[in-house]
């Protein structure tokens, strides 16, 4: 799958809906999380008017859901780059999942999700969440991978028909990265998210 396919396919990475086949004593559930988060983003997409704000609100819940500092390092696993550069990078991945989640899901009515329930891993902190998420043109198979950090669970990887986000970015990124420098690299990065999407 290339940079561009993925790109497509990284709006349904922001839906997640669950069904609990056991659960784990000291920290609240998977289930519990992502029903939470399920049920803001919903709101936000049928009560905010303002697209603006409405952006803004879902930038802001994505950035409570997703571990991005620990999606940062396993991106740039094995490459020399520095903390202030992915402290640049962790800043503006989020504005790009924003920007590709906007070109496809336009309303709470364009979504539509199978719930296939979740499992632990051995330790209990981390967890894998498994859905089938419709919009539009596309029907995938959604894995959601959690970790429990900080007293609360977060989303550090997620899979579409077995194809891994943070995996399939690390090649992409590695292999512009031979062509350009780390500041080229941000710097295209951030022409992308400016571009104003309706």
């Amino acid at each position: 799958m290339d940079f561009k396919r993925l790109s497509c396919i990284l709006p349904l990475f922001f839906v997640f809906v669950v069904s609990p086949k056991v659960s784990f004593a000291g920290h609240e559930s998977p289930t519990i999380f992502v029903k939470n988060v399920v049920d803001e983003f919903l709101g936000i997409l049928q009560s905010e008017k303002n697209k603006d704000f409405q952006k803004e609100k879902i930038l802001n819940l994505m950035k409570a859901s997703f571990d991005f500092p620990s999606i940062t390092e396993d991106l740039f696993h094995e490459l020399k780059v520095d903390d202030k550069d992915k402290m640049a990078f962790t800043d503006t991945f989020p504005l790009l999942l924003k920007m590709r989640y906007g070109m496809f899901v336009k309303s709470s009515n364009d979504l539509s999700v199978e719930y296939k329930g979740h499992e632990f891993f051995t330790d209990g902190l981390k967890a894998i969440v498994h859905t089938r998420t419709k919009i539009p043109n596309n029907d995938v198979a959604l894995d959601y991978k959690l970790h429990h950090v900080d007293g609360k669970w977060k989303i550090y990887d997620l899979t579409a028909d077995g194809i891994g986000l943070v995996s399939n970015y690390r090649v992409q990124i590695h292999k512009v990265l031979t062509q350009m420098s780390f500041p080229d690299f941000l710097i295209y990065l951030k022409k992308m998210v400016s571009k104003k999407i309706d």
